[in-house]
């Protein structure tokens, strides 16, 4: 049986992030970048450029003036925050080829997205700093998943036989099966993409968070966030979602089940002006001026 590391050195040419994105990463890496070349790297991808730019000026950020440039939206919402837009915006299109019956793409990445709204949502209850941290989280939480797909499509079909579509299933039955888990190969992969370390993280431990040795908070915000928006996704009562949740979330976030009905009042549209911009056709960058 292969191993994480092994699956996504035979999948990283097929999902290989563009080029800008890891040029992005490594330039926020490196000392004495300027906001100038950051903004001048990003504008070559006119298309990337222009999701950029309507995401900045969604109901995601709720800005008081709207923003037509790379370079203020750097200044207005910071490089870190760009450089997790650029990602989540990135991933979510290099994925191609995945077998219909095992994945509805369309389907996958709403709730990758919903789940890093709610996530979003969560932190800020907690006072979590930088909570745009919980939006990429979101998106790429379960994309190991992905690459199992891609990669062992027959032992997917089994996996997903055995689970009855029940998540909380998932990761006992992988490594009942395969020997390791979808989070550990989300985990490979991005390392392998060299992504923030609080990102391979949360990714890895989502399940579980207990088990996370650094950044628990975050881990056990995007744990809630996804069983919240598996609920959401399935049209379950918030009641019964929330009572699936791990309790030492609960116990690790400080939140309690009666916060979480306000959490979700703007999920909605937020997620639906995300996933317009994110999965849309090729969008210019008249078009997004032109909104």
């Amino acid at each position: 049986m292969m191993t994480p590391q092994e699956l996504v050195e035979n999948v990283e040419k097929l999902v290989a992030l563009p080029d800008v994105c890891i040029k992005v990463n490594r330039l926020i890496d490196a000392p004495n970048y300027s906001a100038k070349t950051l903004g001048d790297l990003i504008v070559q991808d006119t298309d990337l450029s222009a999701r950029l730019l309507r995401l900045v000026n969604s109901a995601f950020f709720n800005l008081q003036a709207p923003v037509d440039t790379i370079s203020r939206a750097i200044t207005v919402i910071g490089t870190n925050e760009l450089r997790n837009l650029v990602l989540a915006t990135s991933a979510a299109r290099v994925f191609t080829g995945i077998p219909g019956d095992l994945v509805d793409m369309n389907e996958f990445w709403r709730y990758s997205m919903t789940t890093g709204v709610v996530g979003g949502e969560l932190a800020a209850r907690c006072r979590v700093l930088h909570t745009e941290r919980l939006f990429v989280m979101g998106v790429l939480h379960d994309i190991g998943r992905l690459v199992i797909y891609l990669e062992l499509p027959d032992m997917s079909r089994d996996i997903l036989l055995v689970t009855g579509g029940d998540d909380r299933l998932l990761p006992d039955v992988e490594a009942d099966m395969m020997g390791f888990t979808h989070m550990d190969v989300g985990e490979a992969l991005l390392r392998q993409w060299s992504l923030p370390e609080s990102i391979i993280t949360v990714v890895a431990h989502h399940h579980r968070p207990a088990q996370a040795r650094s950044y628990q908070l975050e881990s056990a915000l995007m744990h809630m966030a996804s069983v919240i928006s598996v609920g959401e996704m399935s049209g379950a009562e918030l009641e019964d979602s929330c009572e699936q949740i791990d309790p030492m979330a609960w116990e690790i976030t400080g939140l309690s089940p009666d916060s979480i009905p306000g959490v979700m009042e703007t999920v909605p549209q937020k997620v639906n002006e995300i996933i317009d911009v994110v999965l849309s056709p090729k969008l210019s960058a008249r078009r997004n001026q032109s909104n």
